[in-house]
């Protein structure tokens, strides 16, 4: 396999090509997939994310480059990620025929996603009408090194003729927001400075609509043939908000140029808008002496450092192994190891959906993924909560509660970004009551937080921001539980829990438990706190004001919540009245072992009857799993499993590992393939939109909580507890815990080996004996 992948690219292109295990490859060219393929092909570096489209342009595409943490509002109804102008441009003309996939005869065409060393490949021959062959082979990648330098370099071939080629080095800053949604289309950038970049290149200058924060971007071209300059003609051209950079330069048939490309972005937030072009071009001349090749090389070692943090090694499962790396990669490399006051959208940084949103998503679907292997890009994740809880205070306030509330979408203010209404395409709106009732946003940050630290034993943070956080979210649950006096016991009404077909409902039983976890969880730590961090627990209490007697409180409420199920059963209640719906099962599966919506639904409404949206109270089994007996865990996993339309990418992934915990590995198997393949053939038809980030979180989990059955105990100890399928030989990866860097391989016999790469030794449970995980030298 992967020789064949070497195959079709030149010898030039070869270090940029790893085995076909590390490549994810388009072998055909079809208009109608280039958005798809744009955001499988996207490149991202914490920093900054340029979408897959190509360089010449095509007629559909949605070509965006987001700067992480940039938004802006404009006319839309939230602040959204706002499209940057289009550096990636470089138009290539022989005799005013722009040599082009849609613009020429396509005799062959291979495009590849270099997962191993974030770059992206591409090789075609193309004929014009006046038959000259061209063959262009193209790298593209993001540094990881300088997160602020983009680079593309094209190898030209002229296969039978000689002549001269003009080209157009372009950025492009009249590019907006969802350009291909007529209705939806905005603009979030102005233009401020289009002019040369230095003696030669092209310096474009924006800002954001509503904030004024500027974006300068500078690029360059370099044409050099036999290690020689051979630009002939060099000009900057200025039209309207586009920087053209033009050049031309002589071919002979059978020889290849290569021309690179040179890009460098900053914003405001890194320098003063008054040194925004200085800088640039100081960071554009230090690229240029480092050079593509120096620079993609430094680039490469940060993502065999990554790899080496993050891989996963499934023997025996090739296809199923690339498509979990795929979904690593893409997780890993949009995550800032940085910059506290940024988080990870829905969406990643590859597309427009949800307006590169923060949700619930980061931390009970993709924060594990990180503690584990990137503690310190986790512990960035929460710090960006901490810096937006005065905004959490102030939202809950505004809707009548105490504490925090943090909102359902979150951007770079923390205010609620989640519309009051929705516009569908045919222009009708409906109200959008997600952020109004959807309140266990709250209850996920509270647990991201308590779970990071039980994961990494981060005292500091838990001490200077995590405390403070977990408290405030409590005292947001107590103002949120109401007493019903009849019935002596608390209730939490108008609420929607994740399965979102059926709102508003009350007594929500995942809301209902997460809310009494948030309680306890907060009377037990103030107990541990002041007993060992006796000085800034008090610190801490005097500033916020948290007294013994509200202590008390919670703890007569907690003990008190409702937690709805069928009486004389372990069967939770979904929510209270959920018994009394229609009763629909699904018992039908398309090719893509995907459930096939009942027909019933045609006619009846989905909130009538008990068919839900994705994983609700099987989510609370996976979270809260030590409070449930095995029995109550089979049960209610056999009763929703059957019900569950899995209408969200979040949902596969939980069933998969509750079905490993119950006993169900078969379907555990399958379900962790729907989620691993869920971008990559497009299996809910919107990957256009962006990889599904929390999907992304859940492969993760699924292959080492489920099969590997990793999980750490609340007195820091490692637990390995291996469910491997038939289908795998061994699997092997590594994780840290709070002072060791371990690797773990586990075989198909189920047998675990845990060795220790850096740190101290540790103790490990493997299926419940402990055992000590000692250093590769012993």
């Amino acid at each position: 396999m992967g020789h064949t992948i070497k195959n079709k690219f030149s010898e030039q292109l070869q270090e940029y090509v790893s085995s076909g295990e590390w490549m994810i490859v388009q072998e055909d060219y079809k208009p109608e997939e280039n958005l798809k393929y744009e955001s499988l092909f996207c490149l991202t570096n914490g920093y900054l994310g340029t979408r897959g489209s190509h360089e010449e342009g095509t007629a559909r595409s949605i070509p965006c480059t987001y700067i992480n943490g940039v938004f802006d509002k404009s006319e839309t109804f939230m602040r959204e990620l706002a499209n940057m102008p289009n550096w990636l441009l470089l138009r290539l003309y022989v005799e005013k025929e722009l040599i082009g996939i849609e613009n020429c005869e396509i005799l062959s065409f291979t495009r590849a996603l270099n997962m191993r060393h974030a770059a992206l490949v591409k090789s075609v021959c193309l004929r014009d009408r006046k038959g000259r062959e061209t063959r262009i082979e193209s790298v593209r990648f993001i540094s990881r090194k300088h997160v602020h330098r983009m680079a593309v370099k094209l190898y030209v071939t002229p296969l039978n003729y000689s002549g001269i080629i003009e080209a157009e080095n372009i950025i492009d800053g009249t590019v907006i927001n969802f350009c291909d949604a007529p209705r939806f289309k905005v603009k979030h950038t102005y233009l401020t400075a289009n002019e040369v970049l230095e003696e030669k290149g092209a310096y474009l200058e924006t800002a954001t609509r509503d904030d004024h924060l500027h974006e300068g971007c500078g690029t360059c071209v370099q044409i050099v043939q036999g290690g020689r300059d051979v630009v002939k003609t060099n000009m900057f051209h200025s039209f309207g908000e586009q920087a053209v950079e033009f050049l031309d330069f002589d071919v002979c048939e059978g020889e290849t140029a290569e021309l690179t490309k040179y890009a460098v972005i900053y914003t405001e937030r890194e320098v003063k808008k008054e040194a925004l072009k200085e800088t640039v071009q100081k960071e554009m001349r230090d690229f240029r002496e480092t050079g593509f090749e120096a620079e993609f090389a430094m680039h490469k070692e940060c993502y065999e450092r990554l790899w080496q943090e993050a891989d996963i090694r499934i023997e025996g499962d090739g296809e199923l192994n690339k498509a979990v790396r795929f979904n690593i990669f893409h997780l890993m490399s949009t995550a800032s190891e940085f910059d506290s006051h940024v988080n990870i959208g829905a969406k990643l940084l590859h597309g427009e959906e949800y307006g590169g949103h923060a949700f619930w998503d980061t931390e009970l679907f993709m924060l594990p993924f990180f503690a584990y292997t990137f503690p310190e890009k986790a512990r960035n994740l929460e710090t960006y909560r901490y810096h937006l809880l005065p905004a959490a205070r102030e939202n809950a306030a505004a809707n009548g509660y105490r504490g925090a509330q943090y909102p359902w979408e979150s951007a770079d203010d923390g205010t609620e970004q989640c519309p009051d209404w929705t516009i569908e395409p045919d222009g009708t709106c409906y109200r959008c009551y997600v952020a109004v009732y959807e309140h266990h946003v709250t209850a996920a940050v509270a647990f991201g937080i308590a779970n990071y630290v039980r994961i990494t034993k981060d005292v500091d943070f838990l001490l200077h921001m995590g405390a403070e956080i977990l408290i405030e979210t409590a005292r947001f649950w107590m103002s949120r539980c109401q007493y019903i006096e009849e019935k002596d016991r608390y209730e939490i009404h108008q609420v929607t829990g994740p399965d979102e077909w059926h709102e508003p409902v009350d007594n929500n039983v995942y809301t209902n438990y997460l809310a009494r976890w948030n309680l306890r969880y907060v009377i037990e730590l103030a107990k541990t706190l002041r007993q060992e961090h006796g000085e800034a627990y008090t610190r801490l209490s005097e500033r916020i004001n948290l007294t013994e007697e509200e202590l008390a409180a919670w703890n007569k409420v907690q003990g008190k919540i409702y937690l709805p199920k069928k009486e004389g059963t372990q069967l939770l209640e979904q929510f209270e009245g959920y018994f009394d719906l229609k009763e629909v099962l699904i018992d039908k599966y398309d090719k893509n072992d995907w459930p096939v919506r009942p027909e019933i639904l045609k006619t009846t409404k989905t909130s009538e009857t008990q068919i839900i949206k994705q994983a609700d109270v099987v989510m609370l089994l996976h979270l809260l799993g030590e409070e449930f007996d095995e029995e109550t865990m089979k049960l209610n996993y056999s009763y929703y499993e059957k019900r569950t339309m899995h209408g969200s990418s979040l949902s596969p992934s939980i069933y998969a590992i509750m079905g490993l915990k119950v006993g169900d590995s078969s379907k555990a198997y399958r379900y962790l393939r729907r989620a691993a393949f869920l971008d990559l053939i497009d299996l809910q038809g919107n990957t256009r939109e962006g990889i599904h980030a929390a999907n992304a979180g859940g492969v993760w989990q699924t292959v080492i909580f489920g099969f590997a059955g990793l999980w750490t105990d609340d007195g820091g100890r490692l637990h390995v507890n291996p469910r491997l399928p038939g289908e795998w030989k061994s699997l092997s990866f590594r994780i840290h815990c709070p002072e060791s860097w371990l690797q773990i391989e586990i075989d198909e016999a189920q047998e675990v080996k845990v060795t220790v790469l850096e740190g101290k030794e540790t103790d490990i449970f493997v299926n419940g004996e402990l055992k000590k995980a000692r250093r590769i030298s012993q």
